[in-house]
């Protein structure tokens, strides 16, 4: 399968489960935690509203990658996504990207002196797409097993994402 129908995959998927979970190197440790993210195709890459003063800028942009991933388990779907990081300073961009949601921590709103972007462009990615039915992904293990094989359960690659 190509590496454009792929990517191609992983944006549908984060389009449709808009929370990721994103991992970061903090002090020698790898810390995840879910995300709301804001696609933008224009400019290749995930938008997150963020507090400019807490860790997670600062950890973004001294990491030489950034880990998002996000896991479809009712379409028997995952990936593990690599990403540079990179801190938006425009005040257009945020207001556009802003949610109610955001407003609890952010009670000035976009304005909000605190208040900035995290921008996460994806660079290569790893997929596991398989069959969403379990009848038919127990179907292929029972033939596998049956032909001594190894069983076919769908995709998995590592592609680049630029």
């Amino acid at each position: 399968m190509p590496d454009t129908e792929l990517q191609e995959r992983i944006w549908a998927a984060l389009a449709a489960h808009p929370v990721y979970m994103v991992s970061l190197v903090t002090e020698g440790d790898i810390r995840t935690r879910p995300m709301s993210g804001h696609l933008d195709r224009d400019h290749h890459r995930l938008l997150f509203i963020t507090h400019r003063h807490t860790g997670i800028i600062g950890a973004a942009l001294r990491s030489p990658s950034v880990g998002v991933a996000i896991s479809h388990e009712d379409r028997n779907f995952y990936t593990a996504i690599s990403c540079s990081a990179s801190e938006v300073p425009d005040r257009e961009t945020l207001r556009q990207v802003w949610t109610p949601m955001a407003s609890a921590w952010f009670p000035n709103g976009p304005h909000d002196p605190d208040a900035t972007l995290l921008a996460l462009t994806p660079t290569s990615a790893e997929i596991w797409d398989g069959p969403s039915s379990s009848v038919l992904v127990a179907f292929k293990l029972a033939t596998a097993k049956i032909l001594g094989r190894t069983p076919a359960l769908g995709v998995n690659a590592t592609i680049d994402m630029r």
